[in-house]
């Protein structure tokens, strides 16, 4: 049997689990004591959400597998990745370099995430996401003003 007929009837499978859970989602009842309120809850909340962190790891399994068995049957592709990473690394620590630690004086605040890693980390990511942003950015007005001249 060939592959393509494998995964067309494991996808059909998947399919049909989903199906079937989203319909027990929305006739299956509610859990006892939150029927009739705002804030009903379906019976199977709990498992689609289960369901969902599957498909999801199924699908990240996959995509890992697929993209190393391409690097490694193709040695430019690996080279590429390679310093794709680097460059992130790079980007990463100085985005890490940049960031502020500091506690916020924030009134009324008392919660757990006012604390200097999660500071860092918050700030490492919106660093990095803004240097990706101008990236992107001077990359689509370098590449319209580069063809332009072609």
């Amino acid at each position: 049997m060939a592959i393509t007929k494998i995964s067309q009837y494991v996808l059909w499978a998947f399919m049909g689990i989903s199906l079937v859970l989203v319909g027990i989602f929305f006739f299956g009842g509610f859990v006892e004591g939150t029927e009739g309120t705002n804030s009903a809850e379906p019976v199977v909340t709990e498992t689609i959400l289960r369901w969902a962190y599957v498909l999801l790891i199924i699908t990240l399994a996959i995509m890992v597998v697929f993209q190393l068995l391409f690097m490694f049957s193709n040695l430019k592709a690996l080279k590429r990745t390679g310093i794709i990473l680097a460059i992130a690394a790079v980007l990463i620590f100085v985005s890490y370099q940049l960031a502020d630690d500091t506690v916020l004086n924030l009134i009324q605040y008392t919660g757990p995430d006012n604390v200097p890693g999660t500071l860092q980390t918050v700030g490492t990511t919106l660093i990095f996401t803004y240097i990706l942003g101008v990236t992107a950015i001077v990359a689509i007005l370098y590449s319209s003003i580069a063809n332009l001249f072609k």
